[in-house]
């Protein structure tokens, strides 16, 4: 690998990037370490030593880790900005993971001119405001005083301060399991699903040990990464209509997407992380961290997808007794089809002098040599 090895603190470590993050380290020769609460054990993980407390208050967080010091830590989990304080002076590299919310017009797109992020996402992108309001039933704004806190403390040299930029993550374990309203559907038999405006919105994600290996090279390079913010995103895009047809394929079903008025299309709107109320779009340049520290994709896109099924398929009780945002309410959904086609069929009158209008209008054939 070439990198140095040392002592590193992983917080968190058993959700969905955790155990590939700590598998890395542990064969990059690190000597490591995992810091969470203990309720949520992994059969089959590294066997490395754990410190259960609590990440979340900053009690909890001195009661376990003491004047313990670390090479490196690596913050997945918790209350980052607690951590980043008491680790202050206590590590070489603090390396963090936030999120896409950071920044301005995502989850408010109001919030910018024009509206919803401008494309690609750079990092250097305007991030919400440290008063941010409450948008879409979610804070943002202490996402971006959490990562203000890190750097200041980087910057008054505390430690080497790197945070990482999530898009939406798909794999096992995760407890945002998006692809489980398509899964379900499939396994239920279902022939059809709604979707928001046809799902032709854009949005970066990346598969679990995607994920993993963007942090492990931070982890690598701590010369390089220190100061700066990387966005992290697979190389494949998707609209959420191709997203949803390739979980369905790989769930080994077909669903024919009916596209419904954002306004009206209650499961569609249960796709996505803000019910649909985020920027249409967010497309991650992931420039900096290709250039920088060399990240290509460890997992192709229908690889990671058939681990996400896979692991859905395994843990299926779970996930039907926990659900999602959607209530797979099927009668609902024919019923509020059938109303939609219904009056889609009373509005054709209407619409008929506008389909005219272009049939009418003149084109340029420059295909064939004139104008």
């Amino acid at each position: 690998m070439g990198a140095r090895v040392g002592t590193v603190l992983v917080v968190g470590g058993t959700g969905p990037t955790g155990p590939p993050i700590v598998s890395g380290l542990v064969t990059r020769g690190h000597d490591v370490t995992v810091f969470h609460t203990g309720r949520h054990e992994i059969a089959g993980a590294p066997d490395v030593p754990h410190l259960h407390g609590s990440p979340f208050d900053a009690d909890g967080i001195a009661e376990t880790l003491g004047e313990r010091t670390f090479d490196t830590v690596v913050a997945t989990y918790g209350r980052v900005r607690l951590l980043a304080s008491h680790l202050a002076g206590r590590c070489g590299h603090f390396v963090a993971v936030g999120g896409v919310p950071v920044y301005a017009g995502y989850v408010d797109p109001s919030a910018v001119f024009p509206s919803g992020v401008a494309l690609p996402v750079r990092e250097d992108a305007p991030l919400v405001a440290p008063d941010a309001p409450r948008s879409a039933g979610y804070d943002v704004a202490p996402i971006r005083r959490t990562e203000d806190h890190v750097f200041t403390l980087g910057e008054q040299g505390a430690f080497g301060a790197t945070y990482l930029r999530y898009p939406t993550i798909y794999g096992p374990r995760n407890p945002y399991a998006w692809e489980w309203n398509v899964v379900r559907r499939v396994l239920d038999g279902r022939r059809t699903v709604i979707l928001a405006d046809g799902g032709h919105g854009i949005h970066s994600r990346m598969a679990v040990r995607n994920a993993a290996e963007a942090v492990l090279l931070a982890v690598d390079k701590p010369e390089v990464a220190s100061g700066k913010a990387y966005n992290v995103a697979d190389d494949a895009l998707l609209t959420l209509r191709q997203w949803v047809q390739l979980v369905a394929e790989v769930a080994g079903g077909e669903l024919e997407i009916r596209s419904l008025p954002w306004e009206i299309a209650g499961p569609g709107r249960a796709m996505s992380a803000f019910g649909g109320a985020e920027s249409a779009c967010c497309v991650l340049d992931t420039t900096r961290l290709r250039e920088d520290l060399g990240y290509r994709d460890v997992v192709g896109l229908r690889e990671g997808l058939a681990e996400t099924v896979d692991w859905m398929r395994a843990n299926e009780d779970l996930l039907r007794s926990n659900g999602t945002t959607d209530p797979f309410d099927y009668a609902a959904e024919d019923a509020l089809l059938a109303a939609y086609d219904e009056a889609l069929a009373g509005l054709s009158g209407v619409a008929e002098p506008f389909r005219t209008g272009i049939g009418r209008m003149k084109v340029p054939q420059t295909a064939k040599g004139s104008l």
